[in-house]
């Protein structure tokens, strides 16, 4: 049976109110076009659903029953109306997320923090690959959006800027700089790094070459042959040091010193990178991130202190 929701709308309303004026005042109509709806309805199903008189109206039990029934429908339509309205708009919804070992320690937490407090109905699921393979994905739609370092400069992606983060050379307890508060990097020339390998993180380690051009030198590198989070492991090992985003310092490795690097040059910068013709629920996501990225004070330079 085809039965309109504005009727059915109307029947709840009147079995709420049993005053037809008063209901027809909370539907905004005039009271006999409510009469009318109602009368039409009952036809329609074939069952008497109030009774009426000159001073009363009441609910037959058949109408009681399809109050509650029409009720919670009712309800239900609303709210997976609000649900997909939602979803279109980008505040509900999944996001499919991957991002860089480095963006994880810090970045990607603190700003999943800020997007659950802006888009509460918005869940990401986040995997964390290695630079590589994150524009491939978003290219093949793998994944919604990617979180990496480097711009990637292709004219089917967008890249928003979120952060500028410091640098910080990792070194072993023992050397003799980690005790310092603060280094250049000039000084560290001659020392051995450990590098993630290029064909892993193409565009990092592009970042960081023209960190250490702008240093003045080009660093003697130590094969990585355990990339990851194994780096600081293997700078033990070899008694090397290895240039890293400051927020590598909050995983607390045993043994190893994070001194920061205090020239104007040292810093990497964290961008979102999503498809051009990405759904406005993705580019909604992007847009709230670079915002809270703003908020956070991440999208200028650090100011080093005189």
């Amino acid at each position: 049976m085809d039965v309109d929701v504005a009727v059915l709308r109307s029947f709840v309303v009147l079995a709420d109110e049993l005053h037809f004026a008063r209901a027809a005042a909370r539907l905004h109509i005039e009271q006999p076009a409510l009469s009318q709806r109602i009368k039409r309805l009952e036809q329609r199903m074939g069952v008497q659903l109030f009774v009426r008189d000159s001073r009363n109206v009441r609910l037959t039990p058949a109408g009681q029953e399809f109050a509650v029934e029409v009720g919670d429908v009712l309800r239900r339509l609303d709210a997976a109306v609000g649900r997909a309205v939602r979803t279109a708009a980008g505040t509900r919804g999944t996001v499919r997320l991957s991002y860089t070992l480095s963006v994880g320690y810090e970045t990607l937490p603190v700003l999943l923090g800020d997007l659950e407090r802006a888009l509460p109905d918005v869940t990401v699921e986040a995997v964390e690959l290695w630079e590589s393979d994150v524009l491939s994905g978003v290219l093949r739609r793998d994944w919604d959006a990617g979180l990496v370092r480097y711009d990637p400069d292709h004219p089917d992606v967008t890249a928003l800027l979120l952060r500028h983060e410091s640098l910080v050379v990792a070194m072993p307890e023992t050397h003799p700089l980690a005790g310092r508060s603060e280094v250049k990097l000039a000084e560290l020339r001659g020392e051995r790094f450990v590098t993630t390998p290029v064909s892993l993180a193409p565009g990092y380690q592009a970042l960081l070459d023209d960190v250490f051009d702008a240093a003045g030198f080009v660093p003697h590198t130590v094969r990585n042959t355990v990339p990851g989070n194994r780096i600081m492991a293997l700078q033990r090992q070899k008694n090397a040091v290895a240039l890293l985003p400051a927020s590598a310092a909050l995983t607390h490795p045993s043994g190893i010193a994070f001194v920061p690097v205090v020239d104007d040059f040292a810093h990497l910068p964290v961008r979102l990178v999503h498809r051009q013709d990405a759904d406005p629920s993705v580019v909604l996501f992007a847009e709230t991130l670079q915002r809270a990225a703003r908020e956070q004070g991440w999208l200028a330079p650090p100011v080093r202190p005189c």
